[in-house]
């Protein structure tokens, strides 16, 4: 189980995503996981304009750079050496050597993002994905059945099947079916071991530090 789980870092990769957009995920990231991360600190790390990056080598510099419970938020797509060119790319993935999750915007965005619906669609697509990756962390494991919660959207850590929708179908899918709530089984292993509350106490470090590298 993840050490200290009570706090969070979410790292930009890249520019894409502005500031305030970081904010909102991080408050949304606090309030599913009750109690249980307690505090979110923001940081930028430089990189090159890329197309793609390598999942697994991301979460080792990340790891290596921020140490402990860590998120990353990148535009870039990310890769991983999956023989099938539809697996390689992935929408988040969680490195089971750290404690370091990463999380790509690239698919999850509308086609353009001209009004408030699309930009709250693409804010709600990153956080349903990055509380899958968080959940992972913390050692939540996958649904592949379609778990509801108890207000009857999906529970954050049902994975469905990729290949059966395409990548556009299970983002509708899959990602857009998913809460913010956990189902009953994930709540009852949150609680067990790190103490799920009701309540959540909010703490979001108001400041983006930006990494010397």
């Amino acid at each position: 189980m993840l050490r200290n789980a009570s706090e969070l870092t979410i790292v930009r990769i890249g520019s894409d995503i502005t500031y305030s957009s970081l904010k909102k995920i991080g408050k949304g990231i606090v309030d599913s996981f009750r109690g249980i991360i307690r505090r979110i600190d923001l940081s930028h790390h430089e990189t090159p304009v890329v197309e793609s990056l390598d999942a697994q080598l991301l979460t080792m510099i990340l790891d290596e750079e921020y140490g402990g419970h860590t998120l990353g938020i990148t535009d870039a797509d990310l890769k991983t050496e999956d023989e099938d060119e539809f697996y390689s790319s992935i929408l988040g993935g969680k490195n089971p050597d750290n404690d370091v999750a990463v999380v790509s915007t690239k698919k999850l965005a509308p086609s353009r993002i001209g009004s408030k619906r699309e930009y709250d669609i693409f804010i709600g697509r990153t956080l349903k994905v990055s509380l899958h990756e968080i959940g992972h962390n913390l050692g939540l494991t996958d649904h592949a059945a379609y778990q509801p919660a108890y207000d009857g959207l999906l529970c954050p850590m049902s994975r469905g099947e990729i290949n059966k929708f395409g990548y556009r179908g299970y983002i509708k899918v899959i990602v857009d079916g998913r809460g913010v709530n956990f189902c009953d089984e994930c709540v009852d292993f949150l609680d067990t071991f790190y103490g799920y509350r009701r309540c959540s106490e909010k703490l979001l470090k108001d400041g983006l530090t930006v990494s010397p590298n």
